[in-house]
């Protein structure tokens, strides 16, 4: 069994993880789409009710449906405490007649009237695999962390995980919810806020032991998980593409990326954070270099460099010939001059 964490959301470019996660699901209890096997289970579960969330919860469910036609969709809508998005009231040291430098407490996405009798079906640990959108890390842990007992039976029985964005992050012993400082320095851009300015990790679900943070290509998060790591608050860290997927097997920790994009691993170390980057074995193949930007006249330079080396020869044989030349007639000059001093007085 395998947990699938993507950096981002729906990519036509990670159907080979979609094939993957759909056929482990087929055979947690046997399912093959055939005979008479009962159809399978697979809960999709998004934060926000249906008029919000809906369009989200149909692109996930394509996966399966379009994958496994036999198989049962559960939709569940979080929409109970703690799933909506709140603005920040400001205590943070921004000013707060900065437009820009507020902009971190009040994007926090659509809002709704949280349903305080919210549950969540009693039988999630029956299903043959889940797939949890994307959205708030704080939204989806206060609605999927009454049933973290639940959801730790499920994997643990065999069942896979795919999780789009906050879905990947949430499955960690300790999660990122956001925040892009860390004691007042800037650490990330705003955008990686979440509602949060100081840097806020949190209890995760407790499902993969190494802290994951998504978007890491658009959101340039390097800084947050090295700052962190070197505060304390992180032990490890993974930082994954949009495009990308870091597949974690259950029970032996063994990680692959799948996808297009590069997933970068960071460890603590005494000297400092190490950081490794890894891309998938499938990527696209590096695109052939640009031709010179002065190719005609990096032509006319190599016919000229030619032309002179033909030369060469020729000017060598003609030096050759002139040295001759002056020989000859330094040795007849010499031989009309009179060798005895006698006669040259006579």
């Amino acid at each position: 069994m395998s947990f699938f964490l993507v950096g981002g959301g729906v990519d036509d470019g990670l159907g080979e993880v979609y094939d993957e996660f759909i056929a482990e699901a087929r055979s947690h209890t046997g399912h093959q789409g055939g005979g008479d096997a009962a159809p399978g289970r697979v809960a999709v579960v998004v934060a926000g009710p249906v008029e919000i969330s809906g369009d989200h919860a149909a692109a996930l469910s394509a996966i399966v449906t379009s994958r496994w036609p036999e198989a049962d969709v559960l939709p569940i809508h979080l929409t109970g405490p703690g799933t909506s998005p709140v603005p920040s009231t400001g205590t943070s040291a921004v000013d707060a007649t900065d437009a820009d430098s507020a902009a971190w407490s009040t994007d926090a996405g659509p809002s709704w009237d949280e349903n305080p009798d919210f549950a969540l079906p009693d039988d999630l640990d029956t299903l043959d695999g889940i797939i949890v959108g994307g959205g708030r890390v704080a939204g989806y842990i206060a609605g999927l962390g009454p049933a973290a007992g639940l959801l730790s039976r499920l994997v643990r029985g065999g069942a896979p995980w795919l999780g789009f964005s906050a879905g990947a992050m949430i499955t960690a012993v300790a999660a990122v919810e956001g925040g892009w400082r860390l004691d007042g320095r800037q650490i990330a851009p705003r955008d990686a806020a979440e509602g949060c300015e100081e840097l806020n990790v949190v209890e995760g679900l407790g499902l993969v032991s190494i802290t994951s943070y998504a978007h890491n290509d658009t959101l340039s998060a390097d800084g947050l998980l090295i700052s962190a790591l070197d505060a304390g608050l992180l032990r490890s860290a993974v930082a994954i593409d949009e495009g990308a997927c870091l597949k974690v097997q259950q029970g032996s920790g063994r990680a692959a990326v799948m996808g297009g994009g590069l997933v970068r691993w960071f460890t603590k170390d005494p000297a400092g954070v190490v950081v490794r980057g890894e891309r998938g074995a499938h990527r696209s193949s590096t695109p052939a270099a640009a031709p010179p930007r002065f190719a005609g006249l990096a032509q006319v330079a190599a016919a000229t460099r030619a032309a002179h080396k033909k030369e060469e020869p020729a000017k060598r044989a003609v030096k050759t010939r002139k040295k001759a030349r002056t020989g000859t007639a330094q040795s007849s000059e010499g031989g009309s001059a009179p060798t005895d001093p006698a006669q040259s007085e006579s």
